[in-house]
C-alpha cells in the first residue's frame, strides 16, 4: 500500500495555473540613488517589481532559488472587507489556491538556512498552518507568534464577548537543522526586586556600603524620603531613569542553586556563610564576576541591560508573545497613509534581527506600503519587493526615496542612527 500523508484539500486544489516564462524588464532610467558620494559599502542590487507577484516570483527563480535568507509576507487576511488599496475578500478555496501557488515558489527561493514569516489573523490561521505544514514540512514549523496589534478600547469594547487584539506571525524554516537564529531581546519594565544601592562602588568591594534604592534616589535629588517616594509614584519614569544611569550600583541578592553552579562558586558560597558580614569576590574570564555575602549572590542591574532599538533597557529573551509593538499611531511612519494595511517598522526589524545579518537577501512579495524594504535598507540588508497596486508608485517608491536620501524619520531610523545612503535601486516591472 502506498504511503499517505495528511493534507488539506479544497475545491480546485489540483487546478494549477499555467505560467508562461516571463522576463523582468528593468528600466535604467528608473534607477535611483541619493545625491551623495558612493562608497564601497553601498548596495546597488535592491529591486522593486511592479506586477503580479506570482509571475514575478516565477521570474525570480532563475536567479534567486535557494538564495533568500528571509521572506516576510503580509498577504490579504481574507476578512471579506474592501479596503482603500486592496480587496480583502475572495472565495475561500480560491484564497487557498492562490496562497499555495505562491508559497510553493517561496519555498524554492528560500535558502536552506532561511526563515519564512507569514503575518495573518485568525480568519484563515488554522487553514494556513496546515497548508504551510504540507509545503514546508511540519517539523520545520518553528513558532506561532501572537502579535498584539491593538487594545480593548473603542467601539469593539462595547460588544459582549472577547475583544480581538491579536494577529499572528507564523515562522517556518526551510530546513530546521540548518536554522541558526540570532539572539534577540525585548525590553521589559524595571525589575523592582533590585532594591539596594551601593553608595561607594569605587572602593574595594570589601568596603562597599549599601542603602535602599529609595533612599539613594531621594539623596540624589536632595529630597526627604517621603517626598522622593511620592515623586517615584507620580513620575515612575524618573526613578527608572535613575536606575538605568546607576545600573552598576543597583543590586539585589539571590540564593544560588548550589548544585547548579561551578565548584569555585560553591566554595565561595561556603566561605561567605562562614563570614556573613564580608563581601567575597570570584573573578571569571568569560562571564561577569561574582560577589557573595552570607551565602547569597549579589546581582547587578547592569547585567540585565540589553541594547533594544538603540537604547539600553532591562531585557529578556524574545518569547512567542510580542506585546510590546503596537500597530496604532502608524499613520506617520514612512510618510505614507495606508489604512488597515501598514505594519510597524519595529515588527519587521524584529523579524530581520532574528533571522538575518547585514548583506543577506530579504524578500516581500506583498509589499503594501513598502515597510519591509524601508526597514531592510536601513538595516543594510539587500531586499526584493513585489507590488501590483498603484500604491507601488504613490507610496512605495516615494517612501524608499526618503529612506535613501536620509530624510525618513521612522522609528527604525532613529534606533539605528540612519542618515541615508547612496544606494541605487531598480524599479522594474
Amino acid at each position: 500500500m502506498a504511503k499517505t500523508k495528511l493534507e488539506l484539500t479544497w475545491i480546485g486544489k489540483e487546478n494549477r495555473p499555467k505560467l508562461e516564462p516571463r522576463i523582468l524588464l528593468e528600466d535604467s532610467s528608473l534607477s535611483y540613488h541619493a545625491d551623495k558620494r558612493v562608497t564601497e559599502n553601498d548596495i546597488f542590487d535592491n529591486r522593486l517589481i511592479f506586477g503580479d507577484n506570482l509571475l514575478a516570483l516565477k521570474a525570480l527563480e532563475s536567479e534567486f532559488t535557494g538564495k533568500i535568507k528571509c521572506i516576510y509576507i503580509d498577504p490579504p487576511f481574507n476578512t471579506g472587507e474592501m479596503f482603500e488599496h486592496y480587496d480583502d475578500g475572495i472565495e475561500h478555496s480560491l484564497w487557498l489556491s492562490q496562497m499555495r501557488d505562491r508559497l510553493v515558489i517561496l519555498h524554492r527561493l528560500l535558502a536552506n538556512e532561511g526563515t519564512l514569516f507569514v503575518h495573518i489573523d485568525d480568519n484563515e490561521l488554522g487553514y494556513l498552518i496546515v497548508l504551510l505544514d504540507e509545503i514546508f514540512g511540519r517539523p520545520n514549523r518553528l513558532y506561532v507568534v501572537s502579535f498584539k496589534q491593538g487594545s480593548a478600547t473603542g467601539h469593539k469594547s462595547i460588544n459582549p464577548g472577547c475583544v480581538t487584539t491579536t494577529n499572528y506571525v507564523l515562522l517556518y524554516a526551510k530546513q530546521k537543522q540548518n536554522w541558526t537564529p540570532n539572539r534577540v531581546y525585548t525590553g521589559r519594565e524595571r525589575d523592582t526586586r533590585y532594591g539596594q544601592f551601593i553608595v561607594n562602588p569605587e572602593d574595594d568591594h570589601r568596603k562597599w556600603k549599601t542603602v535602599t534604592l529609595a533612599k539613594a534616589f531621594a539623596q540624589s535629588l536632595g529630597l526627604a524620603d517621603k517626598e522622593a517616594r511620592k515623586l517615584a509614584k507620580d513620575e515612575p519614569a524618573r526613578l527608572d531613569e535613575f536606575v538605568l544611569s546607576h545600573a552598576k550600583q543597583v543590586i539585589r541578592t539571590a540564593r544560588p542553586d548550589y548544585d547548579g553552579v561551578s565548584e569555585a562558586a560553591r566554595e565561595m558560597i561556603d566561605r561567605s556563610k562562614a563570614k556573613p558580614t564580608e563581601i567575597l569576590h570570584l573573578s571569571r574570564e568569560d562571564h561577569s564576576d561574582m560577589y557573595f555575602k552570607n551565602g547569597e549572590r549579589l546581582l547587578f542591574y547592569s547585567d540585565k541591560l540589553k541594547l533594544v532599538d538603540g537604547q539600553y533597557v532591562a531585557g529578556e529573551p524574545l518569547t512567542t508573545l510580542w506585546d510590546d509593538i503596537l500597530s496604532n499611531n502608524l499613520h506617520k511612519e514612512g510618510g505614507v497613509e495606508f489604512p488597515k494595511g501598514k505594519k510597524p517598522e519595529l515588527l519587521i526589524k524584529r523579524c530581520l534581527e532574528l533571522s538575518t545579518s547585514p548583506g543577506d537577501w530579504v524578500l516581500d512579495s506583498f509589499a503594501g506600503s513598502g515597510t519591509t524594504g524601508a526597514v531592510a535598507h536601513k538595516m543594510r540588508r539587500r531586499w526584493i519587493m513585489v507590488e501590483l497596486g498603484d500604491h507601488c508608485h504613490s507610496h512605495v517608491i516615494p517612501r524608499l526615496h526618503r529612506v535613501i536620501d536620509g530624510t525618513d524619520d521612522g522609528v527604525v531610523a532613529e534606533g539605528l542612527g540612519w542618515k541615508g545612503r547612496a544606494s541605487a535601486h531598480k524599479w522594474g516591472r
